[in-house]
């Protein structure tokens, strides 16, 4: 394996030629996307960037740094997320705990970078991104920490941006950026985080909707497979707390422009995805049923919880006529209930039926197959009876 600072210096040299400071406290144009441009690809979001220091270090070198872009909702061709008013069942599907916001300007995307990978006390935030929506904008702010020692005016500074907002989303935050920002919170300034009472993580839809078809989550793999978005150049993960420490001791820009570049993809992915993952559902609602199975079936099972029949039916029903036996097997039941409550009873037995005689499914689905057949025959037959006269 190379020399950890090979491989750093490398990274910088490839984008110490892409890299343009700007100076502190000023506002910069980066000028607008270029024509036919794909949204998110690098250079693209820069419209406009700005950075603010810690303000008590105008006499020594800054401690923490805000650098902030704005991007027209249009470059990041936004549909559903960011337009309107909030639609309580619509983020249910979202992966939704707790109580649902009222407008896309109450949730706060975010994404943090730290000093390890593997969580605990001894871990520090370092850079953490977040994104929320203002008017026609995306608004990205990227806090950086550069001195260790201020932590606690960090974590205040993240404090006054996260407790306006009324629910956060994120990117397996339930597991990893949540946690951490709470431990961060309850050490530097003894104070709980609010944001996190009601939360979208995307992970979760993004696997049920996106794993079977393209194996790979990860954020990076669903900006190639679904944004058609692919980077061309990104930092690995596993470098970046080092990038960040070899940084802390060079203090050259083009060290943590990659990171910063990472992090700023993350957020605006994040944002992207959860649109996509509200369009597939606002398409099924519509009657347009994804053409890949399990996504359809995935579909249905959600909108089984949020009591919308007639989605559930017409996923369940594509994900039927589209989906191997294994996975016709998982959803005949319901599938099945759903037939009858139509009153397609006899469409309802003949799938069974047909099921069980194919010997499908486990010895204990095929009691439960069993007993669903003798109860539609019985159903069957007393519709089939002429009316006593």
């Amino acid at each position: 394996m190379k020399d950890l600072r090979e491989r750093v210096a490398q990274i910088v040299e490839r984008d110490r030629a892409l890299h343009t400071t700007g100076e502190v406290g000023s506002g910069i144009d980066r000028g607008t996307p270029r024509d036919g441009a794909p949204a998110g690809g690098r250079g693209v979001h820069r419209r406009v960037e700005r950075v603010s220091v810690d303000p008590a270090a105008a006499t020594s070198a800054p401690r923490f740094e805000v650098r902030e872009r704005r991007i027209a909702l249009d470059d990041l061709g936004l549909e559903i997320v960011g337009r309107g008013a909030c639609d309580p069942l619509l983020v249910a599907h979202l992966g939704l705990k707790g109580a649902s916001p009222d407008r896309w300007q109450d949730v706060l995307f975010l994404d943090t970078e730290t000093t390890g990978l593997s969580g605990g006390t001894g871990t520090y935030i370092f850079l953490i991104g977040v994104a929320h929506f203002e008017g026609s904008e995306l608004v990205l702010r990227q806090h950086m920490l550069l001195d260790l020692g201020a932590e606690r005016e960090f974590i205040e500074g993240l404090k006054g941006e996260i407790e306006p907002f009324r629910a956060c989303a994120s990117y397996n935050g339930k597991a990893f950026d949540l946690p951490i920002i709470r431990t961060r919170f309850v050490m530097a300034i003894r104070s709980e985080v609010t944001v996190d009472d009601s939360h979208l993580d995307l992970l979760h839809p993004a696997r049920r909707l996106w794993r079977d078809r393209f194996g790979s989550t990860t954020l990076k793999q669903l900006e190639e497979s679904v944004l058609d978005d692919g980077r061309t150049a990104d930092i690995p993960g596993w470098l970046i707390p080092d990038a960040y420490f070899h940084y802390l001791r060079k203090r050259d820009p083009a060290i943590i422009a990659p990171v910063l570049e990472h992090n700023a993809r993350d957020v605006i992915s994040l944002v992207r995805i959860t649109d996509r993952v509200a369009r597939t559902v606002a398409a099924a609602r519509a009657g347009r049923a994804p053409d890949h199975a399990p996504a359809a079936f995935a579909l249905a099972r959600g909108f089984e919880g949020t009591g919308e029949v007639d989605a559930a039916f017409a996923c369940y029903e594509s994900a039927y006529y589209d989906g191997d036996n294994a996975l016709r097997t998982k959803l005949a039941l319901s599938y099945a209930r759903h037939l009858e409550r139509r009153g397609d009873v006899e469409r309802a037995l003949q799938m069974m039926e047909t099921l069980v005689e194919l010997g499908l499914g486990s010895e204990r689905w095929r009691e439960q197959a069993e007993s669903r057949i003798r109860r539609l025959s019985k159903k069957k037959w007393r519709k089939a009876l002429p009316t006593a006269s």
